[in-house]
């Protein structure tokens, strides 16, 4: 019997053949495992919207739009019968009592139309301002994973806070909505920052500024948190300062001429609410343990650059919490998503960016 061996070129070709049968590569089983756990997470919330749990802040939100729907220009009081404003009436609620008014839809089919548009900014807006802060195509479904489950072992049921405990109630809640729209702030914001843009799409950028404070106030001030980060991370130029001057400057006019409310009047609000929030500050372990693994990842980040946008982020949102707490302003405990987001953005990072393969799957 003759035994013949493959030549060179053979055994390459055999190697190709070979790779081409093999398994897939850990990282794109990694990459297909957290895509696929997050379409699960989705369905869930997608499930959610067809329930609407009855309970919470449901009827308000219910009120407001019905109040929209039968006098847009002068809805009244949602709480009680009384011709005075409400922050209530923003200009998603505005957009939901249109619709509500023009397709004769039940309020309840109009809030879970509401809910899904919120989700879909939400998850979308995710998606594109994780894009901007790596490359690497599992991270925004990592991202959404933190986002939903790093927060802690006592469930937490606030508008505003994205965890998917909290998200199953208030899917169809303004402040989804306005969350989804502040990452796809950011994400427009940092794109201006890196790449010239005129004029248009700064005074843009303040008007939506606007609108993010003015649809849910307490997801507006995580939104400017975000943005100053953002702006301190990307170190502008002069010629972009003018810019942004005159964003805020439009952004605040926006704000006061908003006709539903005075949104500056609500700085004066703050007796009403600060016993109602004292809540947040209790347990901080048992409802916001599980973010300090992101804080972890916070700490390399910060050792590369101190401008780090996610350490500056986090770091706005601790100070004005440990403010509000020093203070007796326990409103303020409402911007704990401005420290908690970028801690667990950082956290889904961690798994793709960290550089020896071991190190990687210690935080996955």
């Amino acid at each position: 019997m003759t035994v013949r061996f493959p030549s060179s070129g053979e055994a390459g070709k055999a190697g190709e053949a070979g790779a081409r049968r093999s398994p897939l590569r850990p990282a794109a089983v990694g990459r297909a495992l957290a895509t696929g756990v997050t379409g699960v997470v989705l369905l869930l919330l997608v499930l959610v919207v067809v329930r609407l749990p009855w309970m919470g802040d449901l009827g308000i939100h219910a009120a407001t739009v019905q109040r929209l729907r039968h006098s847009p220009l002068a809805p009244g009081n949602p709480l009680v019968d009384a011709n005075t404003p409400s922050p209530y009436y923003s200009p998603w609620t505005l957009v939901l009592g249109g619709v509500a008014r023009v397709t004769g839809l039940d309020v309840f089919v109009v809030l879970r139309l509401a809910a899904v548009a919120g989700l879909a900014l939400l998850v979308t807006g995710v998606w594109r301002y994780v894009r901007t802060l790596s490359a690497h195509p599992a991270a925004p479904a990592l991202a959404l994973l933190s986002l939903l489950f790093l927060w802690g072992t006592e469930p937490l049921l606030w508008s505003g806070f994205p965890g998917l405990h909290s998200l199953a109630l208030t899917a169809a809640y303004p402040s989804t909505f306005t969350l989804g729209l502040a990452f796809h702030f950011w994400a427009w914001l940092s794109g201006a920052l890196r790449r010239p843009a005129g004029w248009g799409v700064w005074l843009g950028l303040g008007v939506l500024w606007a609108v993010v404070l003015l649809c849910h106030q307490f997801s507006g001030v995580v939104a400017t948190a975000g943005a100053a980060a953002t702006v301190v991370a990307a170190r502008p130029g002069r010629a972009v300062w003018p810019r942004l001057g005159a964003a805020l400057l439009l952004g605040v006019a926006v704000l006061g001429a908003w006709p539903y409310y005075d949104f500056f009047a609500l700085a004066d609000a703050g007796g009403r609410l600060e016993a109602v929030h004292r809540v947040l500050y209790d347990h901080p372990a048992a409802r916001y343990g599980l973010a300090l693994l992101g804080v972890a990842a916070l700490v390399p980040r910060w050792r590369r650059d101190h401008r780090d946008p996610l350490v500056v982020f986090c770091a706005l949102g601790v100070l004005i919490v440990a403010v509000g707490r020093i203070t007796g302003h326990h409103s303020w405990a409402r911007a704990l998503p401005a420290a908690l987001i970028p801690a667990q953005l950082a956290a889904a990072l961690a798994v793709v960016e960290a550089g020896a393969r071991r190190v990687r799957a210690v935080w996955a």
